[in-house]
């Protein structure tokens, strides 16, 4: 899908990781050529050793993901995180979400795991390798308001006016509540100021 954006310059996302309070290490990095087309690559580092991350399941930690962004000039670095136990269990497979305002600058990096897990436990044996998939999530436009049909409506109102064609559908206390108060007011006033009046 390709986007409409105001500019398109390449850019490098450099990632960096965390399981829990471990200190962060190098993940690799994402290479972007263009975001109008989605053109992206990512390169990721090949060892990990997989006890760590069972250990951050077993413990209910969290896998933090780092993302610095180096664009038009600018550097940026966004902070997302999900439960140890997600990576786990997805087999260290992930979603990096790219996303992009309306500029083409990028303003925010998440991460997700493709498989509804719920953190049971249950993992087969497997290859400590990141398998990841990433995306580039575009800022849409609000909806435009129609002013052309609303100064429509309102010409067609007045035009209907001035001819004497609409007809007042309020109801008969809108209409006459100026002269229906004064009323009320006055038949209250008068049974007040003659409280002892004999009744017939």
């Amino acid at each position: 899908m390709k986007a409409e954006l105001e500019s398109d310059a390449s850019s490098v996302i450099l990632l960096s990781h965390s399981l829990g309070s471990r200190a962060q290490e190098s993940r690799g990095q994402i290479n972007v050529r263009s975001l109008k087309n989605g053109l992206v690559n990512i390169q990721q580092d090949s060892s990990y050793n997989l006890k760590d991350y069972r250990e951050a399941a077993e413990n209910n930690e969290f896998y933090h993901l780092e993302a610095a962004v180096k664009y038009n000039g600018v550097e940026r670095t966004f902070l997302t995180s999900t439960k140890a136990c997600l990576i786990y269990e997805s087999q260290l497979t992930d979603i990096i979400t790219i996303h992009v305002d309306l500029l083409g600058n990028i303003y925010g990096v998440s991460l997700a795991t493709p498989h509804n897990l719920q953190c049971t436990g249950n993992v087969p044996e497997f290859e400590p390798e990141f398998n990841t998939t990433v995306l580039i999530s575009y800022m849409e436009h609000g909806p435009i308001p129609d002013v052309a049909m609303y100064v429509q409506k309102i010409e067609q109102e007045k035009v209907a006016k001035e001819r004497g064609e609409t007809k007042d559908n309020r109801s008969f206390i809108a209409k006459y509540w100026m002269y229906i108060v004064p009323l009320v007011l006055v038949f209250m006033m008068s049974g007040a100021s003659n409280p002892d009046a004999p009744a017939r």
